[in-house]
């Protein structure tokens, strides 16, 4: 009871203290903070801040110059934005637009010569980055490079990026190579290409990039949507820890804009992979997870493992007009650089639609899970009837004034679809869909349970390859 006690005077006290410091474009950095004498640069407001602390962005644009840049980390960042103070547990420091407003970086104007650029370089724990846009920012080196518009890369954690958009630049959107239980929620990335390394390829800006150590566990990305990025929407190549992506869209990867390809990768969701390479040594890869997630006209892969070391869970997905909607290719052995077949992914209640080349490939069907998809283990017809919406302009909606996801009829199933039926795709929590589809074999006498009756309800003594009513639930007679 005593500590209850002081736990609560305690959050009371970081709540009082609280201070919430202001920054205009048309402030100044002599100015006290106040809302009606705001600072002009982030850097200053940082000095002013503590745990429990709020820093509030004004609505505008603020036009950042090479001499707004921190320093230099890594001996090759540019750190536009260098975050390296650190708030505490139940006592975030808050980077944030003013609530009502939207505040826009442009980062047109910096382009430091031989330096990679990121803009918001996190190296510190316990921030909550809110509400703003970074547009704008610039690649100067002509060989292999990338820049970053929000990096995560010193071990840092307990971090939440939420309703950030990252549009028209060059950069990488969200990057984490050293850090856990980081949270990139309800962020866009789209219309980034890198015009100017390794000529113009665009080869390394993903919408969105995780790539850590083994330590580094519980980063997840939520509510993200990637469109019209150069290489991948989402990429997990290199990366040592599980990590999840909920609820997340990608779209047009490997476009630079909806017409227009370009030479990157263009995979919608890359979970895994390590360069299809021998490695240095034996080790457990990561199981990454992928549930709810849509995937739409990717120029690659909808949903790919990339060669990964080991098996993912692919959960309640739905993928349309990507070369291939699923390619589950594994390779063979830490120490044979060999394709195989997927082994060891779960796949359950996936919806495949119009694949360009397959609604599937590379994958072994006997030494994976495999439940309740429209495309295995038992094929269904699936068909425009089935959707309520094939509109994809609704997944670049404006997102809801809360920053969450804009409600969307696109590919979701209507309730007289089987696939409704069976709880399949993006609109049903994993295990939480109307009915699971069983498989049982076709014959004279495919049961011996009861009857089975059509979807219609006509009852079947000899049934044919297709979705039933058994002991009321839906079957595959395969």
């Amino acid at each position: 009871m005593r500590k209850l006690y002081f736990m609560a005077v305690l959050a009371f006290s970081v709540a009082a203290q609280a201070k919430v410091v202001y920054v205009a474009p048309d402030g100044n950095d002599a100015g006290s903070g106040s809302i009606d004498s705001p600072l002009a640069t982030l850097a200053a407001a940082q000095q002013l801040l503590a745990p429990g602390d709020t820093a509030y962005f004004r609505g505008g644009t603020y036009h950042i110059t090479e001499d707004q840049v921190m320093g230099v980390e890594e001996k090759i960042y540019a750190t536009v934005f260098n975050l390296d103070k650190s708030g505490r547990e139940g006592a975030r420091i808050v980077y944030a637009g003013m609530p009502g407003e939207r505040p826009v970086f442009d980062l047109t104007a910096v382009k430091p010569e031989g330096l990679r650029v990121s803009v918001f370089y996190i190296h510190a724990n316990w921030l909550h980055l809110k509400n703003f846009d970074i547009v704008g920012t610039q690649v100067t080196i002509t060989g292999h490079t990338q820049s970053e518009a929000i990096s995560i890369r010193r071990g840092n954690s307990h971090n939440v990026i939420e309703n950030v958009a990252i549009h028209d630049g060059m950069a990488i959107g969200v990057y984490i190579t050293k850090g856990s239980d980081n949270l990139v929620l309800n962020c866009d990335a789209y219309r980034n290409y890198d015009s100017v390394s390794e000529g113009g390829r665009g080869g390394n800006v993903d919408g969105f990039g995780c790539h850590v150590r083994r330590q580094d566990t519980g980063n997840v990305f939520r509510g993200c949507r990637a469109w019209c990025n150069s290489d991948d929407g989402y990429d997990l190549i290199n990366c040592f820890a599980p990590v999840t992506f909920d609820h997340c869209w990608a779209m047009f990867s490997g476009y630079r804009d909806e017409d227009s390809k370009t030479p990157g990768d263009g995979n919608g969701f890359k979970a895994g992979g390590y360069g299809k390479q021998v490695q240095d040594e034996p080790f457990d890869a990561p199981r990454h997870t992928v549930n709810n997630c849509i995937a739409y006209s990717n120029k690659a892969n909808g949903f790919y493992a990339n060669h990964h070391l080991g098996g993912n869970d692919w959960l309640n997905n739905t993928a349309w007009k990507n070369k291939y909607n699923y390619c589950m290719v594994n390779q063979k052995a830490w120490d044979e650089a060999v394709d195989v077949d997927g082994y060891g992914h779960t796949l359950r209640s996936n919806v495949s639609y119009q694949a360009n080349r397959g609604d599937w490939t590379q994958i072994d069907r006997s030494r994976c899970t495999i439940e309740n998809n429209s495309f295995l283990p038992t094929a269904c017809v699936v068909q425009p009837s089935d959707f309520v919406s094939t509109d994809y302009r609704e997944l670049m909606a404006p997102r809801k004034a809360d920053g969450s996801l804009p409600d969307t009829d696109f590919l979701r199933l209507v309730p007289s679809s089987p696939l409704h039926g069976a709880g399949m795709g993006w609109q049903f929590a994993p295990g939480e869909g109307p009915s699971a589809i069983y498989g049982v074999t076709a014959g004279p006498s495919p049961v011996a349970e009861g009857h089975i009756y059509t979807l219609q309800g006509v009852r079947v003594d000899a049934p044919s390859k297709g979705i039933y009513i058994m002991g009321g639930r839906k079957v595959v007679v395969r």
